[in-house]
């Protein structure tokens, strides 16, 4: 019974790890956009454009982070 506790309380703190993640994700893209306009954080910081100025590659990045702090507390929710 301990174990059983044991690993649904982890997989509670993989889960708000991942919705924390998330939330603050949401907020850092809501606050680069508003000071910023449309995405243009790897112009800003890296100093070129592979997508021309419109933000494609800036979507992309966003999505495959967010894909992968899903994929990774849905694994430690479930170990």
């Amino acid at each position: 019974m301990t174990a059983q506790k044991s690993k649904s309380a982890s997989g509670a703190v993989a889960v708000g790890l991942a919705t924390i993640s998330i939330v603050l994700a949401a907020v850092v893209f809501a606050a680069e956009t508003a000071s910023t306009g449309p995405m243009h954080f790897i112009e800003t910081h890296l100093g070129f454009s592979p997508d021309g100025g419109d933000g494609s590659m800036e979507l992309l990045v966003a999505v495959v982070l967010v894909a992968i702090i899903t994929v990774g507390g849905l694994r430690l929710a479930t170990k």
